[in-house]
């Protein structure tokens, strides 16, 4: 008879049975690993202060959304009804935006705005950069000109931008070389624009002339062992080009700027009318602009300053709607901003909180304190052929105060108190002193 087993030994073999089928799985588990390639990282999602992007592993493929809104308030202290009536709540900025890039070359973007209660397009162009020296940007963007007007709106110092802002055209619509030399040492653009009055974010260009503008800009510090020094960018930018305005009864489109006050009242226009055709002013030939510029950061001190003069071609027009008779404006604005800060650094790219606000720790965030000085002139051979002098200034100094705080890089509250000197712009005399007080909040990412 077979010796009889027992009990305990059966369950070894049971055991040694299942170990060797598990190590055999585990095999071909290996064998199946070692065949199949290996498994490709998934996207990165990322939100932070810059806003929220998707991001392919290798960062060649990005989508970046991002956002900005304005609420603001003015209150005008006058006993002028019409500027009475323009105390106000509004949106100033509403401004989604769509930012991408392909194959870790070619960048775009995508900036609409609802603000004011109206729709546009303000920013829609594709930038291409083989090299950081070579970028060529195509679509509607900032021109070159204005160093403010290159300002991103969330980083201004003051609410809204100084009255040398009217010599210089909102967007341009081209192409545009650009880069920066020695990691930013040197930056340069230059590029072919349909042309823009000023002022003017018009798409479509009213005739075949196009318009070249281009600006060199230089920060001597940008450098390691020079660092130390502060941030000093000094640089000049110019336009010039062909304009030729049209203007009929029915569709008047003059292709000349009208100028706001830093209240965002109109203060000064070019004779246009749909009813006598000979009260049109038009644009016709070269208009040009020459534009220094000046910054200077050190931690929590900052100077902004620049100048542009402009030499406008005009024409009137006869009843039939041809030229008879040209002249020549040349205008000119600037202004100078200072600030200090409290807590944060003072950049061209806006306040810089050392630490955001944190009611637990005792952070605040930053605050700054700015003082600005701003002016233009209206050429006095404008008056009164090209402006109605009863209707329009020919100069105005402005002077303002701005308390701002920054919260953090994406929060912020602005104060602004702006009193502004016109000469003329009155049936007798001239048009009452604006006294405005602007606040805003602010939220951008």
């Amino acid at each position: 008879m077979p010796p009889v087993r027992a009990p305990w030994e059966d369950r070894l073999d049971e055991i040694d049975q299942r170990t060797r089928i598990v190590e055999r799985q585990q095999e071909l588990a290996r064998e199946a690993a070692a065949a199949s390639p290996p498994a490709r990282p998934g996207a990165t999602v990322q939100a932070d202060e810059n806003g929220f992007s998707i991001s392919s592993p290798d960062r060649q493929y990005q989508i970046r959304f991002k956002g900005q809104l304005q609420v603001d308030g003015r209150r005008f202290f006058t006993s002028d009804s019409t500027l009475q009536s323009s105390d106000t709540f509004l949106l100033r900025r509403i401004r989604p935006t769509l930012d991408g890039t392909l194959l870790g070359l070619v960048d775009f973007r995508i900036t609409p705005d609802f603000g004011n209660n109206t729709t546009a397009i303000y920013d829609a162009y594709i930038d291409t950069h083989p090299r950081p020296w070579l970028r060529l940007r195509a679509g509607k963007f900032k021109g070159p000109l204005g160093l403010e007007r290159l300002q991103a709106d969330q980083d201004l110092t003051f609410i809204e931008r100084a009255l040398d802002s009217n010599l210089s055209a909102q967007r341009e619509i081209g192409l545009e070389l650009w880069g920066d030399i020695a990691n930013g040492l040197i930056r340069y653009e230059g590029g072919v624009f349909n042309g823009n009055a000023d002022n003017g974010l018009t798409d479509v260009d009213s005739n075949h002339a196009k318009t070249f503008e281009g600006r060199i800009f230089i920060q001597p510090f940008n450098t390691a062992s020079l660092s130390f020094l502060g941030r000093l960018g000094i640089g000049i930018a110019g336009s010039t080009g062909n304009e030729k305005g049209v203007s009929t009864l029915s569709a008047p489109n003059p292709w000349m700027g009208t100028f706001k006050s830093d209240g965002q009242q109109s203060i000064a226009s070019y004779l246009t009318s749909t009813t006598d055709i000979t009260q049109t002013v038009v644009a016709y030939g070269r208009h040009s602009r020459i534009n220094p510029q000046l910054y200077y950061y050190n931690g929590p001190v900052g100077l902004l300053a620049e100048w542009i003069k402009e030499h406008q071609n005009v024409a009137e027009l006869t009843t039939m709607g041809a030229t008879f008779g040209t002249g020549v404006y040349n205008n000119s604005a600037g202004h100078v901003t200072v600030s200090g800060a409290l807590g944060g650094d003072v950049t061209y790219e806006g306040l810089k909180p050392h630490k955001p606000l944190d009611l637990a720790a005792g952070t605040f965030g930053a605050l700054e304190l700015a003082l600005r000085y701003d002016w233009l002139n209206i050429d006095s051979a404008a008056f009164p052929t090209g402006i109605d002098p009863a209707k329009s200034i020919s100069k105005a100094k402005a002077y303002g105060l701005a308390l701002n705080w920054q919260l953090n890089r994406n929060v912020k509250v602005d104060g602004d108190y702006q009193e502004t000197v016109f000469t003329g712009g009155a049936k007798t005399g001239n048009r009452p002193t604006e006294k405005v007080l602007l606040g805003r909040f602010q939220v951008a990412f």
